[in-house]
């Protein structure tokens, strides 16, 4: 036990706190961004496919089924080592982020759908004798009903991305995991350096899955019951 409070001390002083806290802050940075561009890509390819857009329904099932097949550390690579070749080069970060959003976006996509499938055909149908067109129904009516049933799921997918943002250490993404590596190798305590790193990752996804359900809780606040008939 001595051993292992001395492992812990060593860790937790000198210039390793400020490693992690940079390590941390640039996983945060990374997993927002990433989640931006999950949102926007994943709801306009959930969208596209439900309404079954010519072309770009037949693009978006395709892309679904493609990346949800290939592994995020090879979309990582792809990314960062095989564009090159095509003539574009990415950092660190950018490449991080777009791999991430959209690896993330396939699934998002998948959610949405989901929700916007829950959403009964009546509603658009009143939208619409309403004179909105077919894209202000789904902007206005259906997505917000959409987005309420599915934001337990995106929640989960939200917590998964931040999981996932250990594997930037791939494109040499100085994040929080890179970082306990580094500690690892100066200081041969590998249990308390991935312990400290188990605690905060938890933390971290605890916390954004307490700020969903409180999220979730708020909207749904603002539903009524339907009205009973009285025989």
């Amino acid at each position: 036990m001595g051993e292992l409070l001395t492992g812990f001390q060593t860790i937790l002083s000198g210039e390793y706190p400020r490693l992690l806290l940079s390590g941390l802050g640039l996983t945060l940075a990374v997993s927002a961004c990433a989640l931006v561009v999950s949102v926007v890509v994943g709801t306009a390819l959930g969208a596209v496919r439900v309404l079954r857009v010519p072309v770009l329904g037949a693009l978006g099932n395709a892309y679904v089924e493609v990346v949800r097949g290939i592994p995020l550390i090879v979309l990582l690579s792809v990314v960062y080592y095989g564009l090159p070749a095509l003539g574009l080069t990415l950092e660190g970060f950018p490449a991080a982020v777009l791999a991430l959003g959209l690896y993330s976006a396939a699934y998002t996509s998948e959610i949405v759908r989901g929700g916007l499938t829950s959403v009964p055909a009546g509603q658009t149908e009143a939208a619409r004798s309403l004179g909105l067109s077919r894209a202000q129904a789904l902007r206005f009516v259906v997505l917000p009903q959409a987005w309420r049933v599915a934001l337990p799921a995106l929640g989960n997918e939200f917590v998964s991305l931040i999981l996932g943002s250990s594997l930037a250490s791939a494109v040499t993404l100085q994040e929080l995991f890179s970082q306990g590596r580094y500690i690892t190798n100066a200081t041969y305590r590998q249990f308390e350096v991935y312990a400290v790193l188990a605690v905060v990752y938890f933390f971290l996804t605890f916390t954004l899955t307490r700020g969903v359900r409180a999220l979730e809780r708020r909207l749904g606040r603002g539903q009524t019951l339907p009205d009973r008939r009285v025989v």
